[in-house]
């Protein structure tokens, strides 16, 4: 059997900050398949240095230039289906800002289909719901080449042209069970037999330093997540603040960076957390798991919410890798995170509510035995379903039957 000729759009991947998760599998895919990544607005450096082997795989272009836009032109004169794609998009964007995202992309996408239109690509793959699966829908619609994409979250409440694109996708890989049944609600059963869950997956790291000693006083707490509304880091700083009440040592790194940083610091600095809340900032990926490998995190906490606007977390990666390396896990009752921690692989708590997270806390400070127990079981359940290469092998069998 030839190998397949897959095509990946991103939004930035492997460039910019995000995306870990999305670089992670490209990885894990790379040397199975003769790979092409078109990231939608690509920055000019790679922060995370495993990504750095992807930049030979990437065509970068940035999202418009003047080439892009007369061969856009061009297109409409010499090339109809164009003008099949645009009324589309005009049909089947719900607002006008969507509207306006679309048509954004829509020289990019006409662009990329030029490149591609000889290279006897076999399948295109956009991660996201949004415009990188727009521009992925117009490739497909004036080549021919069979498309899909993955679905996640936000880009699922967004809904942008989320029916048009199962239509016409030779299938839609939703990451979780709350995810997969929110596309139903939004797309109806017609296309079900296309949709799957398949979720992200993580790399199971090997254990070589399981008996290093836990030599600090401090009991120490990550939170890698950008710093934004959904991950709900203010409950984290108040339930922090009842933990110092009460004599706890502590220590809380947040790692990550976002638009609520100031804010987030200020009520820090109020509260007077300065020296308990740390934040990093943006760290390399490669970073964070060496903090993970080497033993210096006890617990990882990611405390999301749902926000007014209905927001709220896919099956949050950053979860698996710590669960991955046997570090328990904190999280709340929102989005996938249930499905991922469920049958004690980590522990659940009412989301926006401080006190219920710092009794969680206090409760593994206490014992050492649970945070064993469910370190164990975290690795145990990533293992069974959450295995990256065992993921990988699902997605390439969707992409070529």
């Amino acid at each position: 059997m030839s190998i397949l000729k897959l095509v990946y759009i991103t939004a930035q991947a492997p460039y910019g900050r995000g995306e870990t998760f999305i670089n992670e599998e490209i990885l894990a895919i790379k040397d199975k398949v003769e790979l092409f990544i078109f990231p939608r607005n690509p920055e000019k450096e790679i922060f995370h240095k495993e990504a750095e082997t992807l930049s030979d795989y990437t065509i970068w272009l940035p999202l418009i230039n003047l080439k892009m836009f007369l061969n856009f032109l061009l297109f409409l004169i010499i090339k109809p289906r164009v003008w099949k794609v645009i009324i589309n998009i005009f049909k089947h964007s719900r607002t006008l800002p969507i509207l306006m995202k679309n048509l954004m992309v829509l020289p990019k996408g006409v662009y990329i289909s030029k490149i591609i239109g000889k290279m006897k690509i076999d399948h295109i793959h956009a991660h996201w719901g949004s415009t990188t699966s727009t521009m992925a829908y117009i490739v497909s619609q004036l080549t021919d080449i069979p498309w899909s994409f993955t679905l996640h979250r936000w880009d699922i409440k967004e809904n942008n042209m989320l029916k048009e694109k199962a239509k016409t996708a030779k299938f839609v890989r939703i990451i979780s069970r709350d995810g997969y049944n929110k596309v139903l609600r939004i797309i109806g059963d017609e296309h079900i037999n296309k949709c799957f869950i398949l979720h992200m997956g993580v790399d199971i790291p090997k254990f070589t330093n399981e008996s290093k000693k836990r030599d600090r006083k401090s009991f120490i707490i990550a939170t890698p997540a950008n710093l934004i509304e959904v991950k709900g880091h203010k409950y984290l700083i108040e339930a922090i603040g009842i933990l110092r009440q009460k004599g706890y040592n502590i220590k809380c790194y947040l790692s990550g960076d976002g638009p609520l940083r100031e804010d987030l610091e200020k009520t820090v600095n109020e509260m007077n957390l300065g020296d308990i809340v740390i934040f990093k900032g943006a760290i390399p990926h490669n970073q964070l798991l060496e903090l993970y490998a080497n033993n210096e995190v006890d617990c990882v906490i990611l405390p999301s919410i749902v926000t007014d606007k209905g927001e709220h977390e896919g099956i949050p990666v950053s979860l698996m890798e710590a669960m991955a390396y046997k570090i328990p896990v904190i999280s709340t009752n929102t989005g996938g995170i249930p499905e991922l921690l469920d049958n004690d692989a980590g522990i659940i708590v009412e989301q926006k509510n401080p006190y219920k997270l710092a009794e969680a806390i206090e409760t593994l400070i206490k014992d050492e035995g649970l945070r064993r127990k469910l370190g164990e079981s975290g690795y145990k359940k990533v293992i069974e379903e959450f295995s990256l290469p065992n993921i990988v092998t699902k997605l390439l069998e969707l992409m070529k039957e």
